[in-house]
């Protein structure tokens, strides 16, 4: 398989193509990969590009777009849009790589998702994974949400952004793109400090609102049927997971419930930190990553 530092695609038996982005530095070009789980959702990879650089340097990155997102092709059925049916296309992909197993995943919020949903199904595929303010599909924590919305009241800071997330109703990508971008103190302990590089990360990335919508409905099913709940005690991975301890959107229960059904997985929570880890907190994440996967 072609693993020069560009852009790739490949179709697979299921019909679908898929598009991904390799990176690394030339000290990496032999290293073992690690797959980088893209959200589901239409977000695309330049943020996760871009905030997860600095492991070039040590790793060999690449970066799956998941079906829908960034050039990848839609199902013709859009209710095949979950976290599992993802899930299923990491697999027709690392027969496509051409490895027994993934050496290391890596998923942040959505796409870790997708990896914990992979890492169920597939244990035996996959030998190590990374989940980064992770959603734990079928976990309820909207109380959670609720309490920081509260304590935020009266703070200039979230003000505009929890408007714009009970009056905005997005018809287009634009409109969804820039409903994004508005809301993105909402995720951050210290927005003030750390929206202008999340912003500057995500660039001239258009969002994808069909994706939403897709995921939004195939994923409630999963949800209610809480598989990935039940499901944890299929992971054999090595696992580590990090959290920022203030995350608003993914809370830290999400850490703690899979922390309690891996039962040999790694957890650190990160004080003063929200969704984003790499950016609030880049010294602690990046050497928490280094250290579990090991130089090389």
């Amino acid at each position: 398989m072609d693993q020069t530092p560009s852009d790739h695609q490949f179709s697979a038996r299921n019909g679908l193509t898929f598009t991904y982005r390799i990176r690394w530095s030339g000290q990496t070009a032999n290293s073992r990969p690690i797959l980088v789980q893209c959200p589901g959702w239409g977000l695309g990879s330049r943020y996760l590009e871009s905030g997860l650089s600095p492991l070039e340097a040590h790793f060999k990155l690449i970066y799956f777009h998941p079906r829908g997102s960034a050039g990848s092709s839609r199902p013709v059925d859009s209710a095949q849009m979950s976290c599992f049916d993802m899930a299923a296309d990491l697999e027709l992909f690392r027969i496509h790589l051409g490895m027994d197993q993934y050496p290391a995943m890596l998923g942040h919020s959505h796409g870790g998702a997708i990896v914990l949903a992979y890492a169920q199904t597939y244990p035996e595929r996959v030998a190590r994974i990374i989940l980064i303010d992770h959603r734990l599909m079928g976990l309820g924590d909207t109380v959670v949400k609720n309490q920081f919305k509260k304590e935020r009241k009266g703070d200039a800071r979230y003000h505009k952004a929890y408007e714009k997330l009970r009056t905005s109703n997005p018809t287009s990508d634009i409109e969804f793109t820039e409903y994004i971008r508005a809301v993105a103190p909402i995720y951050f302990y210290a927005p003030e400090k750390h929206v202008p590089t999340y912003l500057a990360a995500l660039d001239r990335t258009v969002v994808d609102l069909w994706c939403h919508e897709k995921v939004a409905v195939a994923d409630m099913i999963v949800k209610r049927r809480k598989k990935m709940l039940k499901d944890l005690k299929r992971v054999t991975a090595q696992t580590l997971i990090i959290f920022g301890k203030q995350d608003a959107q993914c809370t830290i229960g999400n850490l703690e419930q899979t922390k309690l059904g891996i039962s040999h997985s790694k957890a650190i929570a990160l004080e003063e930190c929200g969704h984003f880890p790499w950016i609030e907190k880049p010294i602690e994440t990046f050497t928490a990553i280094k250290e579990f996967l090991g130089e090389e």
